[in-house]
């Protein structure tokens, strides 16, 4: 007789109220439809055991939507889970998922296509960023944040300007904390160095911002300038990031591509593995990690 499968367990993935709501709620969503995988229930039954629609459950079980934690229990019950820990460790996850999340002070401004990013970016454990026109957003001083998104967003009032700013600025704080903070390896376009934004000195404090943060966050800031010379390697038109998280059995990797108007997302694996391998690529072609401290002194001596 064949064996029994085994039933999925939530136990892999920690309490961490610093990866943030989204996701404890992306974690919970993907241990929710394994469950009723496992317990052979169709989508039908599921959703009228918690008195909602199949569409609710899905967007439940894609982690764009929420339950209450009542909810959840009936559901738990129905797949025959049955665990005290198992059922203690996802009602942690439940109340995890319920709290606000990291954009939800700059709701008003946040753009809804950077939402699902800014959600997932406090949980991962690496972040690689290409960047071909601008210092990456986590990177930028203050005034030339303003003078990149008074160029986007020329309509836009200067408090809501200031808001995103405020909200672009904050980003950087999750390399600071003290556990677990993720590591950034970014890579910019040289030309990013040398195109002006605002005034020679919103460039210079710019760069200079760069080499301080290079000494601040010696672990978790890396920075790579791909040259003109990398050729087809740098290519690519538009940023990418990619996430790679401290528990990819729970949290898939997922890839960020940015458009003028919004966003696309990538987490199917065979996508996101492709989007990685671009960007190794380009590392790999890029200047190295320790020469950027030489190439960003040559860049300020020349706005100076």
């Amino acid at each position: 007789m064949a064996a029994e499968r085994k039933a999925p367990s939530i136990l892999g993935f920690p309490h961490c109220p610093e990866w943030g709501a989204g996701a404890h709620r992306r974690a919970l969503a993907g241990h929710l439809r394994r469950c009723r995988d496992h317990a052979g229930v169709d989508s039908r039954q599921a959703a009228r055991c918690i008195s909602a629609s199949e569409s609710t459950l899905s967007r439940v079980e894609t982690g764009l939507g929420a339950l209450k934690e009542d909810q959840v229990e009936r559901l738990l019950d129905l797949y025959g889970v049955r665990d005290p820990q198992e059922r203690n460790r996802i009602a942690l996850l439940v109340r995890e998922a319920a709290q606000p999340e990291v954009w939800q002070p700059y709701a008003q401004v946040a753009p809804a296509s950077l939402r699902p990013l800014l959600a997932m970016e406090p949980a991962a454990r690496r972040i690689i960023s290409y960047e071909p026109q601008l210092v990456p957003g986590w990177l930028q001083t203050e005034e030339y944040a303003q003078t990149v998104l008074r160029a986007a967003h020329p309509t836009l009032p200067r408090a809501e300007i200031d808001h995103l700013v405020r909200l672009r600025r904050q980003r950087l704080q999750m390399l600071r904390r003290p556990t677990q903070p993720p590591v950034l390896l970014a890579v910019m376009d040289s030309e990013v160095l040398r195109r002006q934004i605002g005034t020679p000195g919103v460039m210079y404090r710019q760069i200079r911002y760069l080499l301080e943060l290079l000494e601040e966050l010696p672990y978790q800031l890396y920075l790579q300038i791909a040259p003109l010379e990398v050729g087809a390697a740098g290519v690519i038109g538009h940023p990418v990031v990619h996430l790679r998280f401290f528990t990819p059995d729970y949290l898939p990797d997922m890839v960020y591509l940015e458009q003028y108007e919004g966003a696309v997302y990538h987490d199917k694996p065979a996508n996101a593995e492709r989007y990685l391998a671009v960007l190794n690529n380009l590392c790999g072609v890029a200047s190295l990690a320790q020469h950027s401290r030489s190439l960003l002194e040559e860049a300020l001596e020349r706005w100076q």
